[in-house]
C-alpha cells in the first residue's frame, strides 16, 4: 500500500479534518505503513501536499485526494466522482496497453473463460483488518489464556489492572516474529486450532453488534460475476477467510457456493467460490472447526502437497480459464510456484491478468532524495517507465499480463469497465 492510500483510509477512519500528526497514529496504529526514514511526520506531511487541491509544489500529483484549511487535512469529498471523469490528457502508453487488457478481459468474459483470483486487498477495500492488525488483536486472546492460566506460569499470581493489561498486550506484539505466519504458530500453540478460528472470526468482524462491510470493489466485483444474467464468471479463487463477496452475490442475485474442503461438491448452476485458505463467514460458527491455512505448519503443509485441493483448484483454474487477480501483491511463494507451472502446462501463453499498482517516487531517505536532486524529472520519469517494463516482462513469464493503475480508488472503475 502507498502512503497517500493509508493516508485516505486513516481520514476515512478519522471521519474529521485533522493534522498530519494524528493521520499518522491511526496510519502506524493500522501497520498501513511501513516508513524507512525516522522523519515520519515530514515524509507524511509532503505526500499528502503532493495531492492537496490547489496546494503549488514541485513534482505535484494531476489526481488530488485532499483539501488542507487551517492545518487540517480532508478528503475531497466527490473524489470518486472525480476518478471516474477522464483527464483531457494525452493517453500516454502504458494506459493504452491497459485498454487492451481491459478488451481483451471483456473477450474472456464474454466466452464465458473468465475466473477471478482474489486476495486481501478486495476486503481490506471493505474495513476487514490488515494481516498485522489482525494477529494483534488475537494477541489480546493469547494476554487473557496467559493471565488465566490455571496450571503453570506465573502472570496468574498476580492482579492485572486493565491499563496494565493493554500495556502487557502491546508488549507482546513488539515481542513477537517479523513473520505473520510465524507469529500465527505461536497463536495457535497457545490458544488451539478451534480457540484460533474463533478469535480470527472476532478480529475479521468485530464483536457484538453486526456491522455492515461493503465498497464499490465488493459492490462491482458482484456485478461482474453475474454480467447482466447474460454471461458469468466461472469461479472464484479466493485468499480470504471472509464471506464479503458472498454477501455482495446475495444481493445481485447470484446463486453461489463457497467451497472450502476437497469433498465439497460444486453443484449445477452455482458459481464457485473457493477459499483456499479456510472459511470464516461472519453470521455462522459452524465451519470453525475446519482447518484453515494461517500457522507455519499449515502453509509447509499445502506447499509440500502438490496434490492438496487448494493447490488442484488453482492449478485447474489456471490451466482452463483465463484468470484476473485484485487485490494481491502476487508475492506469495505458493502461488507463483502454482503460476509457473501453469505457465508450462498453457506453453508459455501470457492469458492471465493481474491489477497492480505503479510505483512512484515518495523519496523517504534524505540522502537518495539528495542523490536523485541532480537528476532531471525526465530521466527521471524514463527510470521508472523502464522499471514497469521489466515488470511487465518479469510476470509475462508467469503467463499474466499488469493491468497498472496508480491509484486504489481505480480499481472498482477498472471493474465498472468490464461491466458497462
Amino acid at each position: 500500500m502507498k502512503l497517500y492510500d493509508a493516508a485516505i483510509l486513516a481520514l476515512k477512519e478519522i471521519n474529521s479534518p485533522s493534522p498530519v500528526h494524528e493521520i499518522l497514529k491511526v496510519i502506524k496504529k493500522n501497520h498501513w505503513f511501513d516508513f524507512n526514514t525516522t522523519d515520519e511526520l515530514g515524509v507524511l506531511n509532503m505526500t499528502l501536499k503532493r495531492r492537496t487541491q490547489d496546494y503549488i509544489i514541485s513534482q505535484a500529483i494531476k489526481v488530488k485526494s485532499f483539501r488542507l484549511k487551517d492545518g487540517l487535512f480532508s478528503l475531497i469529498e466527490d473524489r470518486d466522482a472525480m476518478d471516474s471523469v477522464p483527464l483531457k490528457v494525452e493517453l500516454i502508453e502504458w494506459k493504452s496497453r491497459r485498454n487492451r487488457c481491459i478488451e481483451d478481459i471483456k473477450k474472456c468474459l464474454k466466452s464465458n473463460k473468465l475466473s477471478l483470483f482474489l486476495g486481501a486487498g478486495v476486503s481490506r477495500s471493505a474495513g476487514i483488518p490488515t494481516w498485522d492488525v489482525l494477529l494483534e488483536k488475537i494477541n489480546e486472546a493469547v494476554f487473557r489464556e496467559m493471565k488465566n492460566n490455571k496450571n503453570e506460569g506465573k502472570l496468574r499470581n498476580y492482579r492485572i489492572s486493565s491499563k496494565e493489561a493493554v500495556a502487557l498486550t502491546n508488549l507482546l506484539s513488539q515481542l513477537g516474529d517479523d513473520s505473520p505466519i510465524i507469529n500465527a504458530s505461536f497463536l495457535e500453540t497457545n490458544l488451539g486450532n478451534n480457540s484460533l478460528s474463533k478469535e480470527i472470526r472476532a478480529a475479521l468482524y468485530g464483536k457484538g453488534r453486526r456491522k455492515v462491510f461493503t465498497s464499490p470493489t465488493l459492490q462491482w466485483l458482484a456485478k461482474l460475476c453475474n454480467h447482466r444474467g447474460s454471461y458469468q464468471v466461472q469461479s472464484v479463487v479466493t485468499f480470504n477467510y471472509d464471506d464479503l463477496l458472498e454477501q455482495h452475490l446475495k444481493e445481485v442475485p447470484l446463486t453461489y457456493m463457497p467451497i472450502f474442503k476437497e469433498d465439497d461438491e460444486v453443484e449445477p448452476n452455482c458459481l464457485p467460490v473457493y477459499h483456499v485458505h479456510g472459511y470464516l463467514p461472519q453470521n455462522t460458527q459452524i465451519y470453525d472447526s475446519h482447518p484453515i491455512v494461517l500457522t507455519e505448519k499449515s502453509y509447509h503443509d499445502v506447499y509440500t502437497n502438490s496434490y492438496s485441493w487448494s493447490n488442484i483448484t488453482q492449478l485447474l483454474t489456471l490451466k482452463e480459464n483465463n484468470c484476473v487477480f485484485i487485490g494481491l501483491s502476487m508475492s506469495d511463494p505458493n502461488m507463483r510456484r502454482i503460476l509457473d507451472i501453469a505457465a508450462g502446462k498453457n506453453h508459455n501463453k501470457v492469458k492471465h491478468f493481474a491489477f497492480m499498482q505503479r510505483l512512484e517516487l515518495e523519496i523517504e531517505e534524505r540522502q537518495l532524495e539528495d542523490d536523485i536532486s541532480t537528476i532531471s524529472e525526465e530521466i527521471l520519469e524514463a527510470f521508472l517507465e523502464d522499471f514497469h517494463l521489466s515488470r511487465e516482462k518479469h510476470y509475462a513469464r508467469l503467463g499474466i499480463q499488469i493491468v497498472w493503475f496508480e491509484d486504489l480508488a481505480e480499481i472498482p472503475q477498472l471493474i465498472k469497465s468490464l461491466v458497462d
